[in-house]
């Protein structure tokens, strides 16, 4: 396939994530009102940064760098992406901790990330194209 790299794997997994950070925002925004409910939070940046270094790092020491780089792609692309309670919030009266000022936010700031990754990717496969047609249109 067309794209079948490491930085497109970095790419598409964290396109799943900040979808999934979006999911959980709209999610706690629905719920501002449900009393008992708590806040949902996916964090996924530090997780998946620290498992390419760490596959970059094991690969560099193989001696077959094609069969690497798949298995860093296949890795990167099964990582998993998990969603948890935010306790860092305290919560109202009604056992609801959602801060709605503060979702606001975070969802603007992971529809920013949202759109810089797709245009990302969309760089990406344009490049490729590029070369593919040998500057051609």
């Amino acid at each position: 396939m067309i794209g079948d790299s490491v930085t497109t794997a970095l790419l598409q997994k964290a396109l799943d994530g900040t979808w999934q950070r979006q999911r959980a925002i709209s999610n706690n925004i629905a719920n501002y009102e449900t009393p008992g409910y708590k806040a949902k939070k996916v964090s996924f940046e530090s997780m998946l940064e620290r498992e390419a270094e760490n596959l970059l790092k094991a690969s560099s020491k193989s001696g077959n760098p094609a069969k690497s780089v798949e298995d860093i792609r296949q890795k990167i692309l099964s990582l998993d992406i998990r969603e948890y309670e935010n306790n860092s919030t305290e919560a109202r009266a009604d056992g609801n901790n959602v801060d709605l000022d503060a979702e606001n936010i975070e969802m603007a700031k992971t529809q920013i990330q949202y759109q810089y990754l797709t245009r990302s990717l969309s760089d990406t496969i344009a490049r490729l194209r590029y070369a593919i047609s040998e500057g051609r249109k």
